[in-house]
């Protein structure tokens, strides 16, 4: 990437500009068969033992609760997916958020935009995996 990626986007106008132009939506469907074969392949478990322990998953709180193995397999599916249908965005808010990191330069919150559409997203399928699978693991 050009190392002068804060000429290109010295503004988080400019970058949304280029976000509204170039992204391709993610939906549910597109991570739903890697979050589902988890569950299935952790047979449900999926939680903090302590939590899961109480019995009392619910929607209100099941993400709070997530093992970090299974926070690190949802976020890592949804990745793959973004990265798939959008690998120029996503380089770019990467680079974006590391040129400033490294140098000091620029605003990392330039490229907002891909970090908070990411933890919707994020938060969406994990509330329709709830509602299509995890609540049928209830004890």
């Amino acid at each position: 990437m050009d190392t002068d990626i804060f000429e290109q986007f010295p503004d988080r106008e400019t970058f949304d500009k280029y976000w509204n132009e170039n992204y391709q939506p993610v939906t549910y469907e597109d991570v739903r068969e890697t979050f589902t074969d988890f569950v299935k392949s952790a047979d449900g478990h999926i939680y903090l033992s302590d939590y899961e322990e109480k019995g009392l998953i619910s929607r209100e709180d099941f993400k709070e609760n997530l093992s970090q193995e299974a926070q690190f397999t949802f976020e890592d599916g949804l990745t793959e997916v973004f990265y798939d249908k959008n690998p120029e965005l996503y380089e770019t808010a990467f680079a974006l958020y590391e040129e400033s990191k490294l140098t000091g330069k620029g605003d990392a919150s330039v490229a907002q935009t891909f970090h908070e559409t990411f933890r919707a997203l994020y938060a969406e399928f994990l509330d329709r995996l709830y509602d299509e699978v995890l609540a049928a693991w209830q004890h």
